[in-house]
């Protein structure tokens, strides 16, 4: 019972942070690099802001939130943009070089320390069979369901979602269909870093802040490759996959391993389906 917690808590997390990659892969076609990087800084601002701010968790870390959506659309508007019309390959590299950098300001601001972030409920509860769950993971779970129902709401319900789509499938045909692809683009960074900030605080309030909260985002890339990055239904069934075989792997085999699983399932995926399990194949193909 307590392995399965624990695989629904770490799939969870690595779910919200995977559709971080999705979300601005699918409109852009940029894979973005930084995204691990971008864990961390908002891991440690998010401790600051809760220093500084005091009171409930919840006005600082909402605080949080419309910081990493403005960041993405700052990121987009200075970097992103400036870049249209140039070799994908060059993009990808910015990507590479801002990732560089914001790590090299978190380590020179925070010194790397070891922290927590506070979520406002601490508390153990018993459930049968032996297993017990913590206040902080049935706060990542609840979030990370509302947090998907949200986004395929968007995606199926709302004409922006819509857009989005249409962008998605064809950028040259959206735009002679009048669709402002410029703002679409921005859109999906801002919610990839929304995704990143929720990510970050889950991650902070359940484990800890450090610098090993970027090894953690480059695994939910693994989760993202194995789903397909153009798939945002993929995305949880991916993680369970990723999640159980990791853990299994910690309980079972051996816990030096642990940390491989993930790359060796997106290994044996990308051998047979290179586009993902749930991923569109001309899609792939055409990148």
């Amino acid at each position: 019972m307590q392995f399965l917690i624990s695989v629904v808590v770490l799939s969870c997390v690595y779910a919200i942070l995977a559709s971080g990659f999705v979300v601005i892969y699918t409109s852009s076609r940029i894979l973005n690099f930084s995204y691990a990087d971008v864990v961390m800084l908002i891991g440690y601002f998010s401790v600051t802001l809760l220093q500084l701010i005091g009171g409930p968790p919840i006005i600082s870390l909402a605080v949080v939130l419309i910081l990493s959506f403005i960041f993405g659309l700052a990121i987009y508007a200075l970097l992103i943009k400036p870049m249209a019309g140039q070799p994908i390959f060059s993009t990808i590299i910015l990507t590479v070089a801002l990732g560089i950098i914001l790590q090299a300001l978190t380590i020179l601001v925070w010194k790397g320390e070891l922290e927590s972030i506070s979520l406002g409920w601490r508390q153990y509860y018993s459930l049968f069979a032996g297993g017990r769950v913590a206040s902080t993971e049935i706060i990542i779970v609840l979030t990370t369901i509302f947090f998907f129902v949200g986004l395929s709401s968007f995606y199926r319900f709302s004409r922006i979602g819509h857009q989005m789509r249409a962008t998605a499938e064809n950028t040259l045909l959206a735009a002679q269909r009048g669709i402002n692809i410029y703002f679409v683009t921005a859109l999906a960074w801002a919610i990839g870093m929304f995704a990143t900030g929720i990510a970050s605080i889950l991650l902070g309030g359940n484990y800890s802040v450090s610098l090993y909260m970027g090894h953690v985002a480059i695994k939910a890339f693994s989760v993202a490759l194995v789903g397909g990055l153009d798939s945002i239904k993929g995305i949880i069934p991916a993680a369970f996959i990723v999640a159980g075989t990791e853990l299994a792997a910690i309980n079972y085999i051996n816990p030096r391993l642990a940390d491989t699983m993930p790359f060796i399932i997106m290994l044996m995926v990308l051998l047979i389906r290179p586009w993902g399990l749930w991923g569109t194949e001309e899609e792939i193909e055409r990148v």
